[in-house]
C-alpha cells in the first residue's frame, strides 16, 4: 500500500475499491487557525480541549506577569518623578504631578472603551494591543521633552487599563468555575505585587542598574518580552465568537441600566480611592506605616483565594471584610485624631487594613461572574464600567483630600475623616447587593 494512501469503497456500490490520497491535517488545522478549519467553526479559531488545558496556564501567567510589570513601571515612574523633573529642567511640582495624572487619565479612557475593543478584536488581538501599549514605557528613559514624556506615560497607562478589564472575561472564557477564584485572586493582586517590588526592592534595583533610566528600561523590556510570548502563545477562547450581524452585542448603554453593575462599582470605588490617597498623602502626614498595607494585602489575597474556594456564598465575606476594613482605617488615623499615641496600634491597623482590603476582592470578582445569565461579553461590559467608575472616583478623591487639608491649613484630621467615609463604601455596597444564584458554579468552586 502506498504511504499516505488508503483503500475506500463507495457506499452502496459494487464497484471494486480504489486508492485515494489521505492527507494528514497540519498543525494549523488541528489548532483551528487554517482557512479550512475556520469554515468548519463559523469563521473563528476553535481550540481542542487538550490544547486549552495545557495552554491556559501559560496565558494566565503572561497576563499576570504583564500587569505586575505595569505596576512596577507605574510605581517606579512615580518614585522617580524628582529625577525625571531634574532631567527635563522642571521645577514646578504641579507640572511633575502630570506625569502620574497622565496614567490616571489613560485608565479612565482605557476602561471605558475596553469592552468594545475586546468585542471587536477578540482576546488575542485585544490583549496584544494592550501589551504593546504597556511596552511603550521602554521609551521613557529616551525622551527629553515633557510633552513626549506625558504621551509615553499616557499610552502605557492605556494599555494597563485595557488589561485590567480583560482579566474577568478571559478567566470566565478559559477556566472552569472551580478554578476561577484562584485565578481571579492572582489577577487582583498583580498590581500590588508590582508596587511592593518597587517599594521594597527599589534600592536593590538601583544597585544593579545604577540609575533610574536603566531601571525603568529593564522593567519595560520585561513587558516587551511578555508581548513577544503572547504573540506566539496567546489565543482566543474556545467558545469565543464575534457578535452576530444583527447587532446583538451587549453594550455599555445596556450595562448602565443594570443595578448590579452600579452596586459593584460603588462597593469598590471608595476602597480604591482610599488606597490611592493612602500612598499619595499619608507619609507626608506622618503615617509611615502606610507601606505595611501592601505587604498585608498579599497575605489577604492568599486568604481570600482559599476562602472563595471553600465558601458557597460570597456576601458574608464581603460584609465582614467591609466592616473590619472600616474599623482598621479608623485605627490607622488614631494618632492624627488624637485618640492614641501608640505607634503599635497604627502599625496593627495598617496591617489589618491591607489584609481586609484585599481579602474579599477574589469573592467580589467571582460574584460578578456568577450572576445569572452572565457571559464573557457581558462580564467585559460589567468590568469596563466597574473600573471606569472606580477610577473616576479615585481620580477626583485625592484632589478633594488635598483641598480639605488646605482648608484646614495643613491639618489632616478632616481630610482623613473623608478618607474613612470613602472606605465605608465596601460595607455599604455589600449590604445592598444580593447573593447570586448559581448553585452549579458554587458547588464546583467549593469542591475544587
Amino acid at each position: 500500500m502506498p504511504r499516505g494512501w488508503k483503500k475506500r469503497r463507495r457506499a452502496g456500490s459494487g464497484r471494486p475499491c480504489r486508492w485515494i490520497a489521505m492527507r494528514r491535517p497540519g498543525l494549523a488545522e488541528m489548532t483551528g487557525s487554517s482557512p479550512r478549519r475556520r469554515v468548519e467553526t463559523g469563521g473563528f479559531p476553535m481550540h481542542g480541549e487538550d490544547w486549552m488545558k495545557t495552554n491556559k496556564y501559560l496565558i494566565e501567567a503572561l497576563l499576570f506577569a504583564s500587569y505586575v510589570l505595569f505596576g512596577m513601571s507605574w510605581a517606579g515612574g512615580s518614585a522617580f518623578i524628582p529625577q525625571i523633573m531634574r532631567e527635563l529642567g522642571l521645577h514646578d511640582l504641579a507640572a511633575g504631578s502630570h506625569i502620574s495624572n497622565a496614567v490616571a487619565a489613560a485608565k479612565l479612557l482605557g476602561t471605558f472603551v475596553a469592552a468594545g475593543i475586546l468585542s471587536r478584536l477578540m482576546a488575542k488581538k485585544a490583549v496584544a494591543l494592550a501589551m504593546a501599549l504597556m511596552a511603550v514605557g521602554a521609551l521613557t528613559p529616551f525622551v527629553h521633552s515633557y510633552p513626549w514624556l506625558l504621551l509615553v506615560r499616557f499610552l502605557m497607562g492605556l494599555g494597563g487599563a485595557l488589561i485590567i478589564v480583560y482579566f474577568a472575561p478571559i478567566v470566565m472564557q478559559w477556566f472552569e468555575p472551580g478554578e476561577r477564584p484562584f485565578v481571579n485572586g492572582l489577577n487582583s493582586v498583580a498590581f500590588n505585587v508590582g508596587t511592593a517590588a518597587i517599594l521594597f526592592g527599589l534600592p536593590a534595583m538601583l544597585g544593579w542598574f545604577r540609575d533610574w533610566q536603566t531601571t525603568l528600561l529593564a522593567i519595560s523590556l520585561g513587558s516587551v518580552a511578555c508581548l513577544g510570548l503572547w504573540l506566539v502563545f496567546g489565543a482566543d477562547g474556545a467558545q469565543e465568537k464575534k457578535p452576530a450581524a444583527d447587532g446583538t452585542r451587549h453594550t455599555l448603554g445596556q450595562g448602565l441600566k443594570e443595578r448590579f453593575n452600579w452596586l459593584l462599582a460603588f462597593t469598590y470605588s471608595g476602597t480604591l480611592s482610599f488606597y490611592v490617597i493612602l500612598f499619595s498623602f499619608y507619609q507626608n502626614a506622618g503615617i509611615q506605616q502606610a507601606k505595611f498595607v501592601v505587604l498585608a494585602g498579599l497575605a489577604g489575597t492568599v486568604a481570600g483565594i482559599w476562602l472563595a474556594r471553600k465558601m458557597t456564598r460570597r456576601l458574608p465575606l464581603l460584609r465582614v471584610s467591609g466592616l473590619l476594613q472600616l474599623l482598621a482605617v479608623m485605627g490607622l488615623h488614631a494618632q492624627v485624631w488624637g485618640w492614641s499615641d501608640d505607634a503599635g496600634l497604627v502599625t496593627a491597623s495598617a496591617l489589618a487594613a491591607g489584609f481586609f482590603i484585599f481579602l474579599p476582592i477574589t469573592s467580589l470578582v467571582t460574584l460578578a461572574q456568577e450572576q445569572a445569565g452572565m457571559t464573557p461579553e457581558k462580564v467585559a461590559v460589567t468590568f469596563s464600567l466597574f473600573w471606569f467608575l472606580s477610577y473616576l472616583l479615585a481620580t477626583v478623591s485625592p484632589y478633594l483630600f488635598g483641598l480639605l487639608v488646605d482648608l484646614r491649613h495643613g491639618d489632616y484630621g478632616l481630610a482623613m475623616a473623608f478618607a474613612t467615609l470613602l472606605s465605608s463604601t465596601f460595607l455599604l455596597g455589600s449590604l445592598l447587593m444580593r447573593e447570586a444564584r448559581e448553585p452549579t458554579g458554587r458547588q464546583a468552586a467549593q469542591s475544587a
